[in-house]
């Protein structure tokens, strides 16, 4: 539990980190969270590289610089905001940070300088278009004298909206994130969880070990000690996480650095560190990935990729398991008295990170689908409900008008901001769907792109989906995935149209709105196809 929180807070913690180009960063999510998780996340942003705390016990306990501002309760307390700006340089001095926007960003500017005078320490500024109340705010600023007046920006901040206004030059010097840094942006814990590989067969330091593992659907794991390094190219970027059997001879192009330590030998803890020596060595760390690596993405990738040597991976080795999965689908569905059961396949549609949350094209709901549907397919495994599971991505290379012409707006109808553009991480499945897949069958490349159907097979491009699902006998499909008033249904009737016998799980699906999702179902269901 202390990983997977901690982690979590600390990764999304370096995120804003390596977009805010320099800036103060101060952790102020201590209201967020539970009481003993707001000192532990202010550690763990510390250590990702935020540099001051508004929590103050966070400061006593581990020696992280603090720091904050006012609050708007402050100001509210006071008659007007020159008696509370006075009352602030009174007891903290003319350096402290005065909060400028409870009523109004300009007036409030104009009264903090009258108070505290030209050499008022910093504003800040929490509310409204953070962009233009900057660049207004510093162009004030100066021409009140106060050039050496900080802005400290803050407001339902993350790495994204970070990374937006630094893109742009907002003349912010300060962030005061809170809120998504303590719950992970997005990711509240880091999906880390303990699992026996090995255990002694005797007693003593010297009896061999015996691998275990799990082998149940959609939570296999992989038995054995291991050993991880990290490979480098010629440039002494990381290439790859290599996972390999404890013992075995490291790749050759390694990094020198061991990312693995000995936390617990014999009982006893045998790793200590403080949070300045941890903070220092995240910062030395992530100079190992390279700049395009460091940008966060929507709903992330892993920035490096993970390649299993001398054993298969989880997947590979569940793909195993799930061998002659089609005949077990048809014996499954035999007993339950489908006599010679047809041939049927599950289609997920284009469950993308782009159509998920935080994504340029977001669907609400779409990491949740995700997460269903592999649900879904692990229990397919369990009682044989497919003899086939496969998805279509959105590929897009040169879509033409599918996209906004630059400098336009999408009309989100015939038009879209870009999304999906080919090998991108937006691109890529959701980190939700954990999902072995016979086929992925890539569309719109040069179009719109809307149905699977119209997609070809990323291992063949000369076979499409229709063909592809006749070949192996394929007589009926279930359609799921994003969105479903506009390519789920496209996939559906495309299935209908074709003759297979056609279900959409409603349950497994998200739609953008819904009076359209209402409309798309009435219209799949007039065209025959079932919905569940």
């Amino acid at each position: 539990s202390i990983l997977n929180y901690d982690c979590a807070v600390a990764s999304a913690a370096a995120r804003v980190r390596d977009v805010a180009h320099g800036r103060l960063l101060i952790e102020g999510g201590g209201r967020r969270a539970d009481p003993d998780a707001a000192v532990a996340a202010a550690r763990a942003a510390h250590i990702g590289g935020f540099d001051t705390t508004s929590n103050l016990e966070a400061g006593r306990r581990y020696g992280i610089p603090t720091g904050g501002t006012t609050a708007h309760a402050f100001v509210l307390a006071h008659a007007d905001e020159h008696a509370a700006f006075r009352a602030q340089r009174d007891a903290l001095g003319t350096g402290s940070t005065y909060l400028v926007d409870t009523f109004d960003v300009l007036e409030g500017i104009r009264r903090a300088v009258q108070a505290v005078g030209r050499d008022i320490g910093a504003v800040r500024i929490d509310s409204g278009n953070l962009l233009a109340a900057s660049i207004r705010a510093r162009t004030l600023l100066d021409s009140l004298g106060a050039e050496g007046c900080r802005i400290v920006a803050s407001g339902d901040l993350d790495e994204f909206r970070v990374a937006e206004l630094e893109d742009a030059a907002a003349p912010i010097d300060a962030y005061l994130v809170g809120t998504s840094l303590v719950t992970g942006s997005g990711h509240p814990t880091a999906s880390v969880v303990y699992k026996l590989v090995a255990i002694a067969d005797g007693a003593g330091a010297g009896a061999p070990l015996r691998a275990v593992g799990k082998l149940s659907p959609g939570k296999t794991t992989v038995g054995g000690r291991k050993q991880v390094h990290r490979t480098v190219d010629g440039d002494g970027y990381w290439k790859a996480e290599v996972l390999s059997p404890a013992g075995d001879a490291g790749p050759a192009d390694a990094d020198a650095h061991d990312p693995q330590v000995m936390l617990v030998a014999g009982g006893e803890r045998a790793w200590q560190d403080d949070p300045a020596t941890a903070r220092r060595r995240c910062a030395e760390r992530r100079q190992g990935l390279r700049g395009e690596d460091r940008v966060p993405h929507p709903r992330r990738s892993p920035a490096i990729p993970t390649e299993w040597v001398g054993m298969e991976s989880p997947a590979a080795t569940e793909s195993s398991n799930g061998a002659g999965r089609s005949a077990q689908a048809k014996q499954a569905r035999q007993a339950d008295g489908g006599g010679d059961a047809m041939q049927k396949a599950l289609i997920i549609v284009d469950v993308q990170n782009d159509f998920c949350e935080g994504g340029s094209l977001a669907v609400e709901g779409g990491h949740a689908v995700a997460a269903s549907i592999t649900d879904l397919v692990g229990l397919d495994r369990a009682e044989g409900r497919y003899d086939y599971v496969v998805a279509s991505k959105d590929w897009h290379i040169d879509p033409g008008e599918h996209y906004a012409a630059p400098g336009t707006n999408p009309d989100f109808a015939t038009s879209w901001p870009v999304h999906c553009a080919a090998g991108t991480q937006g691109a890529a499945f959701s980190p939700n769907l954990q999902v072995a897949l016979d086929e992925v069958f890539l569309k719109g490349q040069y179009s719109s792109g809307y149905s699977s159907f119209e997609g070809v097979a990323g291992s063949s491009e000369d076979v499409g989906l229709r063909d592809w699902l006749a070949e192996r006998g394929v007589e009926a499909v279930d359609v799921v995935g994003i969105a479903t008033d506009y390519c789920v249904r496209a996939t559906a009737l495309a299935a209908a149209d074709a003759g297979f016998e056609t279900s959409v799980l409603v349950a497994h699906c998200a739609g953008v709105a819904p009076d359209s999702t209402a409309a798309a179902l009435e219209e799949m269901a007039s065209a025959g196809v079932t919905i569940v």
